[in-house]
């Protein structure tokens, strides 16, 4: 029988060995996103073009009140919230419709399943580049319109119609992995209680309201978090669509950062808006969360 201490050896030795298993995660964790946001939470008090650490001038909160009277930031805000609630509930109510009609396996279900799911294996910009030949001045639909009798071009990516066209692509991209998470959670609904409620004599609709909502609520929660952080950062489609125009029509959060970064220089000013936007993801996920515990 072994001693108190050498008990104490080998279990110090246990420990020793299992944080080393936490050291790369710990690692990459430190370099690749505490260090960033910590850079970012410093360079936005500054006065800094980026170019030479010399040239950074501390100037606290003059960048934040800058963003209070910044016109342009102000309309960003706006489109990106609306960008946000839309995709959000959007993704949501056809993610969970396209599983509801996967699962019940009608005919062509399979390449139901296989068209929401090739979106996403398909990169942003190269989504983009794509949307960009259909949409643009002279891309596929305009041609169709024109042969349908259309004299003007339609110009889906014009002032008027193309954030909503960014709104449309957004679904068309993401709306699969919506689907996959409510399919899932699909698989593994107790089918005694569908049965019961089907002997009792529930149509679809009180099926589906009283019996497959309730379960899978904490699949929608994990799925409303994912797509409000995803809203609040959209960058690539609008960037590779439209760039922010026509005449700043398009411009959301993330793409005038990055106008205020590499364009203007204004690294300060840029690092202000990513501390926002980071604040804003987290209040709406935290939010999010704490209204769906009470309704738990």
């Amino acid at each position: 029988m072994s001693s108190p201490a050498a008990r104490k050896t080998r279990t110090k030795k246990k420990r020793t060995g299992r944080a080393w298993f936490f050291t790369p995660a710990l690692v990459y964790f430190g370099l690749f996103l505490l260090v960033p946001i910590l850079s970012i939470g410093v360079v936005a008090f500054t006065n800094w073009s980026g170019f030479s650490l010399s040239q950074a001038r501390w100037n606290g909160l003059v960048n934040f009140r800058s963003l209070l009277n910044d016109h342009e930031f102000g309309a960003s805000l706006v489109r990106t919230l609306i960008f946000v609630v839309f995709t959000t509930v959007g993704l949501n109510i056809l993610g969970l419709a396209l599983a509801l009609i996967v699962d019940s396996r009608v005919r062509g279900h399979e390449f139901l399943r296989v068209a929401a799911l090739v979106p996403l294996g398909v990169s942003p910009v190269i989504a983009g580049v794509i949307w960009q030949l259909l949409l643009g001045p002279l891309g596929l639909f305009d041609t169709v319109l024109h042969g349908l009798g259309m004299a003007q071009p339609f110009n889906f990516l014009g002032q008027q119609y193309a954030f909503p066209s960014i709104l449309g692509v957004s679904l068309w991209q993401y709306v699969g992995f919506d689907m996959l998470l409510y399919y899932a959670g699909l698989q593994t609904l107790p089918a005694d209680r569908v049965e019961a409620a089907r002997v009792d004599g529930a149509s679809s609709g009180p099926l589906i309201r009283h019996i497959v909502w309730p379960y899978l609520r904490p699949i929608t929660g994990v799925a409303v978090a994912l797509n409000l952080i995803g809203g609040w950062k959209v960058f690539d489609i609008v960037y590779v669509l439209t760039g922010g125009g026509p005449s700043n029509s398009t411009q959301v959060l993330s793409t005038y950062l990055y106008e205020q970064a590499f364009t203007f220089n204004n690294l300060g000013y840029a690092s202000a808006i990513a501390l926002v936007i980071m604040v804003l993801a987290l209040v709406s996920v935290f939010g999010q969360r704490m209204l769906a515990g009470r309704h738990v």
